[in-house]
């Protein structure tokens, strides 16, 4: 087990790596209020390769800690600008799944024979409920659950999509019948559901890792989605980089809220970039492309 450090040795020991504190204080204050660990995804592109491809302890030249902090305030502005996105794209499905399934039965999501029934079949739809009973019964739910429990024993669709997490919603998406899927794909521009079904799964990963604090400029999506070939533009950015996805976001907003300049707060961070003096990073890390402003998906 590593051995525990104070402030004052946690900076010694990134000195003694090759790493300039040009700003002592406030490397200090860094330390206290984000700590080394947090703060350490941010200077690990930083570190020297070994020969043998591995990663060094040691900095490369012109490395300071000022700059890994920087990186680190561009990320956080980054995951608000998601959260701000994700939520009216998450609370727009609610209110599609809820609106066009409901219209079947009030406890629609309760009803495994109007799902598709390869996932009633294969086990998933019941490890979906299981899911969802768990959201009903957790410590510091709501006080509308019990009410309509107490009321009608079951919670309407309208009310149970309020409680379920991107995934859990997601989950239920996927499992609906095809022709809701297309309606609610549809309107929003997608052409069928099997897209909408990888953003949001895409969307659900970006949503966590935004809302628990993790790095998002540089990381990999492990639920990649696909974009259709006529979306010409997304189509030329990676599957497995974070543009891609604000790329998607801003999408959704155009046919969602097409007045948000949400496009324009994204546009301007992006700008900020704080690239360091030695070139360490760069936002090309994210997955940007070149001329990527005069798309017009960033137009309007």
């Amino acid at each position: 087990m590593k051995a525990w450090k104070s402030i004052d040795e946690q900076l010694a020991l990134l000195k003694s790596r090759g790493m300039a504190i040009s700003e002592p204080v406030r490397a200090k204050k860094a330390l206290e209020r984000f700590g080394y660990y947090r703060l350490s995804g941010y200077w690990y592109p930083f570190k020297q390769a070994n020969d043998d491809g591995t990663i060094s302890d040691q900095f490369i030249a012109d490395t300071h800690m000022s700059e890994a902090v920087d990186l680190y305030v561009f990320d956080k502005k980054l995951r608000l600008l998601a959260l701000d996105a994700l939520e009216r794209i998450e609370l727009a499905l609610q209110v599609d799944v809820a609106y066009h399934f409901g219209r079947r039965d009030a406890c629609a999501h309760l009803r495994p024979d109007l799902l598709q029934q390869k996932f009633v079949n294969n086990g998933r739809y019941a490890k979906w409920e299981e899911r969802y009973r768990g959201f009903e019964t957790r410590r510091g739910r709501p006080k509308f659950i019990d009410h309509n429990k107490k009321a009608y024993g079951e919670l309407p669709i309208w009310v149970a999509v309020q409680i379920l997490d991107f995934g859990a919603l997601s989950h239920l998406f996927e499992m609906l019948p095809m022709n809701i899927q297309m309606k609610i794909a549809g309107k929003y521009g997608i052409p069928n559901g099997k897209f909408l079904i990888q953003w949001m799964r895409s969307f659900s990963q970006v949503r966590n890792a935004s809302a628990h604090h993790e790095r998002l400029w540089n990381s990999h999506i492990k639920d990649r989605a696909g974009v259709p070939p006529q979306f010409i533009e997304i189509a030329q950015t990676s599957d497995a980089e974070i543009f891609r996805y604000f790329c998607l976001m801003r999408f959704f907003l155009k046919q969602l809220c097409p007045q948000s300049q949400w496009h324009i707060r994204l546009r301007d961070h992006l700008h900020s970039f704080p690239t360091p003096s030695n070139g360490a990073v760069s936002l090309q890390d994210m997955g940007v492309l070149d001329g990527w402003e005069d798309w017009n998906l960033w137009k309007g």
